[in-house]
């Protein structure tokens, strides 16, 4: 695809900063991506890794983007299993929803304390807003930065 953005697409709108998904601080930008704690969610540390062009398939990324982005789900991984301790990591991508339809990958963190009732895809309830006990965001930006700042020395291009 020529174009960088889609018009239409509020993902490309959210990056171009024309409109903003969350009030907190991005937790790591690289040359090829974004990573942003999503919003609305009750669970800590839900992550979305954004790629920074409009996108609609994971076939269509290029080599570059492909071999940042397993450097950047590694290190993001890293970081939720220090910060928050997660036994493991969901990770997903599905760019289907209506204005969605951007390659952005869902990742997860499997925490000690999660419920059984969002344990694998039903997890998926905790985030919009139909989500039970969305952290508000007086939680969700400290969360961010202390990623960011975790993050801050370990990432490497």
């Amino acid at each position: 695809m020529s174009d960088k953005y889609q018009p239409d697409c509020l993902t490309c709108q959210a990056l171009q900063e024309k409109i903003r998904l969350t009030d907190a601080p991005t937790v790591i930008e690289t040359g090829l991506w974004k990573v942003e704690h999503a919003y609305p969610t009750s669970i800590k540390g839900w992550l979305v890794i954004v790629l920074k062009r409009h996108c609609e398939a994971v076939h269509e990324l290029t080599g570059p983007e492909l071999a940042e982005f397993g450097k950047l789900l590694g290190v993001c991984s890293q970081a939720l299993q220090a910060v928050l301790g997660a036994r493991k990591e969901y990770v997903m991508q599905f760019a289907e929803q209506a204005g969605f339809h951007h390659v952005h990958f869902h990742l997860v963190p499997r925490t000690p304390d999660m419920p059984p009732s969002l344990i694998g895809p039903q997890v998926f309830s905790a985030l919009g807003d139909k989500a039970k006990h969305p952290l508000p965001q007086e939680e969700v930006i400290p969360l961010a930065v202390e990623l960011r700042q975790w993050l801050a020395g370990r990432w490497k291009a």
